[in-house]
């Protein structure tokens, strides 16, 4: 085994103590080809917690570190770091971790602006740095299946992609910082996940027709400790209500490059049952689709009322293998369902992806997940933001150009990407 990356954990919250997990789980498998060496946050508190947590999980302390460039400076041997701060400053910190001369793994959302993309997809091609973002979705095991599927003809010509899920009432959903405009929202923050998933399984875009709402002007806390509890550290700092400032809920008409029509809701405000709808229709059947990291199967229909929602769906994708790091996580190269708690199955997909920069950077070849493919996910995201105040269907690259930018506009001038307009 080659020699490992060294590399920073820069955010020490709730996603950096997933992010540690990934590691552990990438640390206790045969291919680790990473090692943390140090830890940064503002909050010095959550990145001694951070360090402590690290020892406990990998056998030693990383070195902790209050700011990028005295950590770049003070540890001569680091490579890389793993940005898991809050959305709204991911451009910033991993714009000051390029400059330091650092590959870069950044959670997703890249930026919370298209702008913001740009910044950093032009500074790591400057630096000639690696910029990969973490999107998780998609390396799971049964939605690399799916993709297999639809790629292997198994449903035909894809026509129409239902992409749906309405709920959240109107409380706190993980963190308060999830519900501001200049920090995201849930339907940036968690919503891209859907847009990456979108363009993965089913093609490029060609128009976006959409309309946002903010439904509830006040969010209560629920005392939820977000995913596999991870956030149960910070609830007692979290406010009774917050007065959200983003939208909570996206509508949007899609048409892809391919032909096909899909329907896509990410509604966090949703009362009553709560609503989760993905499936695709073809020319030869249909995918009812999972639930990234849940393990179920996807269910095939055919015309002459088969349904293969067992072992049998692995004959529709002879395509469909994982890579050895995969299959030696989920047990088998052709994984059709699998039965892991929530953070195990997070923790060995973050290890793909830690392994993943790690192989890019030794060996200098492109991440699955680039800053330009995480920056067209993001333009996807906010297409039916921009075009329900524009009144028209968007392309992507209206949204890539700056064309498209109202919604966004006043974040990234509040941000500094850019200026104000003349009065």
């Amino acid at each position: 085994m080659p020699e490992r990356i060294k590399y920073a954990a820069v955010g020490c919250g709730g996603m950096g103590r997933r992010h540690l997990n990934g590691m552990a789980a990438l640390y206790k498998s045969s291919r680790c080809n990473m090692e943390l060496v140090a830890v940064c946050d503002l909050n010095q508190d959550n990145a001694n917690w951070l360090a402590d947590e690290a020892e406990k999980l990998l056998g030693a302390r990383p070195k902790v570190y209050a700011d990028v460039a005295t950590m770049a400076r003070e540890v001569p041997d680091l490579q890389a770091a793993d940005v898991t701060t809050d959305t709204g400053s991911h451009h910033a910190v991993a714009h000051a971790c390029l400059e330091a001369g650092l590959h870069v793994m950044c959670e997703k959302p890249l930026a919370v602006t298209v702008r913001g993309c740009n910044l950093l997809i032009d500074t790591a091609k400057r630096r000639e740095r690696v910029l990969s973002v973490a999107e998780n979705y998609r390396r799971d095991p049964v939605q690399r299946l799916t993709r297999a599927l639809i790629q292997d003809g198994a449903i035909g010509d894809v026509r129409v992609v239902i992409y749906q899920g309405v709920s959240g009432r109107d409380a706190i959903q993980i963190t308060p910082w999830r519900h501001m405009k200049h920090t995201g929202s849930m339907p940036i923050d968690a919503g891209v996940h859907s847009a990456d998933m979108l363009r993965y399984l089913f093609g490029e875009v060609r128009l976006v027709w959409g309309e946002t709402r903010l439904h509830e002007k006040v969010r209560r806390n629920t005392g939820s400790a977000g995913p596999g509890g991870m956030y149960a550290r910070w609830l007692p700092t979290f406010p009774d209500t917050i007065e959200p400032t983003g939208d909570d809920a996206l509508y949007a008409h899609i048409t892809f490059q391919s032909g096909a029509v899909g329907q896509w809701i990410h509604d966090t405000a949703g009362h009553g049952r709560a609503h989760s709808v993905r499936v695709a229709y073809g020319s030869k059947g249909s995918l009812d689709l999972s639930s990234p990291r849940s393990g179920k199967p996807v269910a095939l229909h055919l015309d002459d009322g088969t349904v293969v929602n067992d072992g049998r769906i692995l004959e529709y994708a002879p395509s469909y293998r994982l890579s050895p790091l995969a299959a030696e996580l989920f047990g088998g190269e052709r994984v059709w369902t699998y039965s892991f708690d929530f953070n195990d199955v997070d923790a060995k997909i973050l290890a793909t992806e830690y392994h993943e920069l790690g192989e890019c950077i030794r060996t200098n070849a492109r991440p699955e997940v680039t800053g330009e493919e995480g920056r067209l996910d993001l333009a996807l995201n906010y297409a039916p933001f921009e075009a329900g105040r524009l009144g028209r269907p968007l392309t992507l690259d209206d949204l890539i150009s700056g064309r498209a930018d109202p919604y966004q506009r006043e974040v990234d001038e509040k941000l500094g990407l850019l200026k104000p307009a003349a009065v």
